[in-house]
């Protein structure tokens, strides 16, 4: 899959509604789940079709030898990466609801950035997306395994 590419900047209405650009819901069509991203000192959201969510949630668990039901980390991992995500589908109108429990980890208000990262879309606030991408310099990104 060469999934979804590219950045656009979308309004956002005292709702949480935002248009989701077609050429990401061809990408990634129906079945949409909304997650915080992990990235801490950064928070945005992503949107996986929900087959790569949960090839998302296996492999995570597979690089850790596999989920273990009677573990307590693994279980309350399985908790975190479960608890705030959302299903989401695009309206008539071509757009996404983002519940304000996400706005507000993510610090989304009036315009939002969504990317298109190979098989998932990015949702950033616009100023964040910027801290996100000053904290790195390009050869230090680069030089990462």
């Amino acid at each position: 899959m060469s999934g979804p590419k590219g950045t656009t900047n979308h309004p956002m209405d005292p709702k949480g509604r935002v248009t989701f650009p077609a050429k990401y819901h061809r990408e990634l069509h129906d079945d949409l789940v909304l997650v915080k991203s992990i990235e801490k000192d950064f928070p945005s959201l992503s949107i996986y079709s929900s087959e790569e969510y949960d090839r998302w949630i296996d492999r995570f668990f597979e690089s850790r030898g596999g989920f273990n039901e009677r573990s307590k980390k693994d279980l309350a991992m399985w908790t975190r990466l479960h608890k705030d995500c959302t299903d989401v589908t695009v309206d008539q109108a071509g757009r996404i609801l983002i519940p304000s429990h996400l706005r507000e980890y993510a610090s989304l208000e009036k315009t939002v950035s969504i990317i298109g990262v190979r098989n998932f879309v990015q949702i950033w606030n616009p100023d964040s997306l910027d801290d996100y991408m000053n904290a790195y310099e390009d050869d230090e990104i680069l030089d990462q395994p």
